[in-house]
Order: structure tokens, then C-alpha cells, then sequence
């Protein structure tokens, strides 16, 4: 124990399991260089991401969605849920939080935002509160973001995809990647958003108004590809028209 200005600390906090997704958003760093008010624009998006996103946490009568805390710091977005003991409630917090964060992503890549995501999710020891967030898991889902993800997808870790291959309706969140990777089809829940997703990424090209590198070309068409098979999965009638396209790279060097 410790006494801290007259109160006493018992030092019983511990950790336990979560679920934890740590998000990264792709160019704010570049964002936040920017003019005044282009600068200003993407801090109130970012700022605005995160409160629809909260809305919709409380809005959604799912079991356990209401549980879910959210940390930002920059472009930096922690989502996490304490899981469970029982191992059915801790299917239904598990998906609890991946429609969450399929909803940010979804809300992040349409025309309400128009950035794309990369990040990681994971299950291990976390300790959250409001000062703090401390825990392997949080190591691991940073991992996952920072040195495997590359393109904009969110990756999923081998605990997480355990649980998940015990229940039929929680692989319909998991896609797997050219690279074996598994990562969040967070499409799965988004039905009739064909017009926004292509909305979305038109602001993605007219934000960089052709001026990208090959390894952002290469995000602009992993995303792109992702999506287009997605609305070709879907087959809904009012999407049948919404396909994302971009230029070659070397076509916009020509133009």
C-alpha cells in the first residue's frame, strides 16, 4: 500500500481478459502538418469518428455492446471489452466487439470520412481505466498494427481466431489474406453501402489530388479490391453499379 497527499492506495489493481483493438488511422501524422483549416477539418472528423461511433455503441441493442470503452490519442484508437469468464457470454462479447469496430471502419472508409484504417485485435491481460491502459494484450494488438497489418485491414491473432472457429456466425468476420493473414471483414455487417463506400474513396483521391507513393497506391488498391469483392459477394441490386476504381500509378504520373 502507499499513501499518496492523505489517500490510501491498497495497489490492488490488476489485469484480466479483453478483448483489445488497436487502431491506427493512415496519413492524420500528414494531416496534422497541414494548413490551419485543412489541419482543423481532420481534427473535427477524427473527433466527430469517434463520437458517432460512440452513438452507435449505444444506439445497437446487442448484449454487452454498451461495456465497450474507447481511448483515442492522435491517430491512435484503443477498443476494448472485458471478456467474460462463461465461455458463451464470451462469444457474445467477442462479437460484440468486432461489430463495433466494423462499425468505425465502415463509418471511417464511407463519405462521413473518408480515411482508411489499419490496426490489430487480440485477447490477453488488460488493465484499463480512466487513467490508464496497461496489459500484453495492448503489446500484441500495437504489434499486429504497426508491424504486420501494412495495408489498410485490421488483423486478427491466432487466440482471437480460436475462439472464433467455435462459433459459425463469428467467421463471418474473418477473411484471409493473399499473405495467410486473417483480418476483420468488417463489410460483413454493411449491407446497401455501395454508393457511400465509392463516395468515400473518391474523397480519398481527390484528398491527394494524385500525389501518392507506390506504397500508398498500394493501400488505395488493396482497399479498392476489398471492397469490390465485397459488393460482388453481396450482389444486393442497388449496389450492382458501385464499383471502386483508380487510375494506374503510372497513368497518374502521365496525367
Amino acid at each position: 500500500m502507499m499513501l499518496v497527499r492523505g489517500s490510501l492506495d491498497k495497489y490492488d489493481r490488476e489485469t484480466s481478459q479483453h478483448i483489445v483493438a488497436y487502431l491506427d488511422i493512415l496519413g492524420i501524422a500528414a494531416r496534422m502538418k497541414e494548413g490551419y483549416d485543412r489541419q482543423k477539418l481532420a481534427m473535427n472528423k477524427l473527433h466527430n469518428l469517434y463520437t458517432f461511433s460512440m452513438d452507435i455503441s449505444r444506439e445497437i441493442k446487442m448484449e454487452g455492446y454498451r461495456d465497450i470503452q474507447f481511448k483515442i490519442f492522435s491517430d491512435n484508437i484503443i477498443i476494448v471489452k472485458k471478456l467474460s469468464e462463461q465461455f458463451d457470454k464470451r462469444l457474445l462479447d467477442i462479437r460484440a466487439l468486432l461489430s463495433c469496430v466494423s462499425n468505425f471502419q465502415c463509418l471511417a472508409v464511407s463519405d462521413s470520412v473518408g480515411w482508411l484504417v489499419r490496426g490489430g485485435i487480440t485477447i490477453g491481460e488488460l488493465f484499463v481505466d480512466e487513467t490508464m491502459v496497461w496489459g500484453e494484450a495492448l503489446l500484441k494488438a500495437y504489434d499486429l498494427e504497426s508491424n504486420s497489418a501494412i495495408y489498410p485491414r485490421i488483423l486478427l491473432d491466432s487466440k482471437l481466431l480460436q475462439h472464433i472457429g467455435s462459433d459459425e456466425e463469428l467467421t463471418e468476420f474473418v477473411q484471409q489474406d493473399f499473405d495467410n493473414l486473417h483480418y476483420l471483414n468488417y463489410l460483413y455487417i454493411q449491407h446497401f453501402g455501395g454508393q457511400f463506400l465509392k463516395n468515400g474513396f473518391q474523397m480519398m483521391l481527390d484528398e491527394l489530388n494524385g500525389r501518392y507513393s507506390e506504397r500508398i497506391y498500394q493501400k488505395l488498391c488493396w482497399h479498392m479490391n476489398y471492397v469490390n469483392r465485397e459488393l460482388d459477394k453481396k450482389n444486393e441490386k442497388k449496389d450492382k453499379k458501385c464499383r471502386l476504381r483508380i487510375e494506374s500509378l503510372h497513368e497518374e504520373a502521365r496525367n
